[in-house]
């Protein structure tokens, strides 16, 4: 189990922890704040650590329902996108599951990239252990674009999308600070999530959403992962959309948009 790192023995190690990772423990809400039943999740996993998350249910989801299963970024924690629990809920008849990686909201321990994969993992056994013949959709965004392709790659599931998602961690870095192209960037982050080459052999279908008034995650990102990703896949740059809430900008053609591909590929 990955602990606290030391600043004086792991002084890299210590600032890649803390730039990557903006956990909150303090939650916003809960699903029950926007109409929803639900129950929470307490997995205790191998190495110790236990997660929290929400499930939320729904009867049609019961017989042949989807299964959402939700992996958020690298900051804020479950309770900061209630409302689209709320959404995929009615509009998709779908049950919900919403997991908190290690160290974010109620979850123990330290987050690391192969943390965040270990949890994914968790969660998608324990999804499928509550559905085990239902379609589960695999949503990731932003750095959680990352651990939901990752997790495609180990585990079979109906349909990735990715939100806003980097392509990796070392393109991230070459953008935002231009002279550590020529750094051995090894040194600075031993992270990777590296979207780009998970999607590239991942067989399921692919819909990558990104706005192209993003800020803090350039839509090349998405473009550079839609490149590398393995038929089948879409690309769907949302006009005027920032970095959180695609499906709040412009909600009709986002759904639209969903709709469309998850029928093409008979999954409504």
């Amino acid at each position: 189990m990955q602990g606290k790192i030391n600043p004086l023995i792991h002084p890299f190690k210590w600032l890649e922890q803390k730039a990557l990772f903006v956990p909150e423990k303090s939650f916003r809400g809960d699903p029950g704040h926007v109409g929803l039943d639900f129950s929470d999740i307490d997995l205790l996993l191998e190495d110790g650590i236990r997660l929290h998350g929400w499930h939320i249910p729904n009867p049609k989801a019961q017989q042949e329902g989807p299964v959402w299963l939700i992996l958020h970024g690298n900051g804020g924690n479950i309770s900061v996108r209630l409302d689209q629990y709320k959404e995929l809920h009615d509009r998709y008849d779908a049950a919900v599951i919403a997991i908190d990686y290690r160290g974010y909201g109620k979850s123990s321990g330290f987050p690391s990239e192969h943390g965040l994969y270990a949890d994914a993992l968790a969660a998608y056994k324990h999804t499928r252990s509550i559905y085990p013949k239902n379609k589960i959709y695999i949503f990731g965004r932003s750095m959680g674009g990352a651990v939901a392709s990752q997790l495609v790659t180990k585990v079979p599931a109906n349909a990735l999308i990715l939100e806003a998602s980097i392509s990796s961690i070392q393109e991230i870095i070459k953008e935002r600070s231009k002279w550590l192209r020529y750094f051995p960037l090894k040194l600075i982050s031993s992270a990777n999530f590296n979207t780009k080459e998970y999607v590239s052999t991942s067989k399921i279908p692919k819909l990558i959403f990104h706005g192209d008034s993003d800020e803090t995650v350039s839509h090349i990102h998405s473009e550079r992962i839609y490149k590398f990703a393995r038929e089948p896949k879409q690309l769907e740059i949302i006009a005027g959309g920032d970095h959180n809430g695609l499906d709040l900008v412009d909600p009709e053609r986002y759904h639209v948009v969903l709709q469309k591909f998850l029928r093409e590929h008979n999954l409504l």
